[in-house]
């Protein structure tokens, strides 16, 4: 249901959604106590020792500026990072936690996301710790929340939903009809920030000239991977052709050897938007130049140990490609090449295929 603050928000204010989901969720809690309880219920799902918080939003500290943050008195105790659609900044999740460690345990990191992009984000989270060597232990399962890691610098590490969370608040407000009618508003702006409903641009965004900048830099790195993978042996493009359509921009090839499997290669806004891992992807059709379910059975177990996301795309089997970030150019090529050279191992299990076109 669409209120006029939700109508508003994504009319005037859709680039600062987070912000002002956040600022309003700060506000039920500092003036609803039932709603603010139900917070506290969820928190003590993943740490029952935690005392009554009250909660401030936007607090710089040391170069760490989380959505929201819990104190006990003046002790820091929870940090909370609202998202949509944005992603992970450099220090998410890992300097939060450095921050929480120096503070009274228990503490806790809460991640709210969109549900559908739960497992996205968590697997984001999950590469961040195993980069920075942070050993994890799975925590204990708790209402509300989607994923929980005990960490081995002391503090908890949980996502949940947008869903989850104001479920939570709402069932503690039962009898609270002040709390209950700003968490409907909050609620319709997260249905509206999480719709496929087309945002309005803003003058901001078009006149941005780092978005094209962004977007030839990456089929730059495309094409050198593509150069240096054709180098390699790892793939094939002969006979196989560029392709951009309002969808995706990129390069026909073969992983070349008794399998012949087809995939094409390149930047997939449509993919890119629904799941936010990456703008890269590898896809693999279901004809018989792209042979995806019979791709499916074998890359999925491997990708599953990797920490890969490979998954459905309408009738097409799809891989992401991870881009490393803050690398030049030809380094980061040199890395894909090597995920492309991976899966053209696993593929090497297939059989010849029948031949087919692009």
């Amino acid at each position: 249901m669409e209120t006029v603050f939700s109508y508003i928000v994504q009319k005037r204010f859709s680039q600062e959604t987070e912000d002002v989901a956040t600022d309003a969720l700060a506000f039920i809690l500092d003036s609803n106590e039932s709603a603010r309880a139900g917070m506290m219920k969820l928190l003590r799902g993943l740490a029952p020792d935690l005392p009554s918080l009250w909660f401030r939003t936007q607090q710089a500290k040391d170069q760490t500026r989380p959505d929201m943050a819990g104190y006990d008195g003046n002790e820091l105790r929870v940090y909370v990072e609202n998202k949509f659609w944005a992603g992970l900044t450099d220090r998410q999740p890992v300097g939060y936690i450095r921050e929480l460690a120096k503070h009274t345990l228990p503490t806790v990191l809460l991640m709210v996301v969109p549900a559908r992009r739960e497992e996205t984000v968590w697997r984001e989270v999950s590469r961040k710790l195993k980069k920075a060597k942070i050993d994890v232990a799975d925590g204990d399962s708790a209402a509300g929340i989607v994923r929980a890691v005990k960490t081995g610098d002391g503090p908890t590490v949980a996502l949940t939903s947008w869903t989850n969370l104001l479920s939570a608040l709402e069932l503690e407000a039962l009898d609270d009809q002040g709390a209950r009618s700003d968490l409907i508003q909050l609620r319709a702006l997260c249905v509206a920030a999480d719709s496929e409903a087309f945002v309005p641009i803003s003058s901001t965004e078009a006149t941005d000239q780092r978005t094209p900048a962004l977007i030839l830099g990456l089929g730059s790195i495309v094409q050198a991977s593509v150069d240096l993978a054709v180098t390699k042996d790892i793939l094939s493009i002969s006979g196989h052709t560029r392709q951009a359509s309002w969808e995706r921009i990129g390069q026909y090839a073969r992983f070349p050897g008794g399998q012949g499997v087809g995939v094409w290669f390149g930047i997939h806004f449509g993919l890119w938007k629904k799941h936010g891992e990456t703008p890269l992807w590898l896809v693999f059709s279901s004809t018989d130049f792209g042979r995806g379910h019979e791709v499916r059975r074998l890359i999925e177990p491997w990708a599953t140990r990797e920490r890969i996301l490979a998954t459905r795309f309408n009738d097409e089997f799809v891989i992401a490609v991870d881009v490393e970030t803050g690398e030049e150019r030809d380094h980061v090529a040199r890395l894909i090449v090597d995920h492309l050279e991976a899966i053209a191992g696993v593929l090497s299990e297939l059989g010849p295929g029948k031949e087919g076109a692009a």
